[in-house]
């Protein structure tokens, strides 16, 4: 049975196209590493073909404004993934509370996070993040130069969450 996704929020929540909700402020729910056991620990993490093909999409978007392009960190998209994961099974979007949790190993100053949703392709994800001036300034952060994508298809619905660091 489908149902309508939730969005947990401070009233930032936007309604973008195509059924994509998206940002809330962040900070607004915990979101902890989940053990998922359909995401394998290999020594070098498979990235998922949505994944890949939002990367795409969002250097391309920031090649139009001359921006680099970002670099893709593989370890850290498992655990995008298991929180797309976890919207996906809560049907709720949220974004990431404690944020060095992440990337307590990682050396970074500034951090930005996208999470969606779409019944439709990955282009619609990156259409709608474009049209939202919240995601649209993460994309666009010059500040960013990594980047880990999580992504996971349930019931036919895309749940993404992009995690921007520089």
């Amino acid at each position: 049975m489908s149902h309508r996704p939730k969005i947990r929020s401070l009233g930032l929540g936007i309604a973008a196209s195509v059924a994509l909700l998206a940002a809330i402020h962040p900070g607004t729910a915990a979101a902890s590493p989940l053990d998922d056991s359909s995401i394998a620990r290999t020594a070098r993490p498979a990235v998922g073909a949505d994944s890949w093909n939002l990367l795409r999409a969002t250097n391309e978007s920031r090649g139009r404004f001359n921006l680099p392009r970002l670099r893709l960190n593989r370890e850290l998209s498992v655990i995008a993934r298991r929180h797309s994961a976890a919207m996906a099974r809560s049907s709720e979007l949220f974004h990431t509370a404690n944020v060095d949790t992440y990337l307590h190993a990682i050396g970074w100053s500034v951090w930005g996070e996208n999470v969606g949703y779409t019944p439709r392709d990955v282009a619609s994800v990156e259409r709608a993040f474009m049209d939202s001036p919240h995601h649209r300034e993460n994309i666009l952060n010059r500040e960013f130069h990594q980047v880990a994508i999580g992504s996971v298809r349930v019931d036919g619905i895309l749940w993404v969450a992009v995690f921007f660091y520089g």
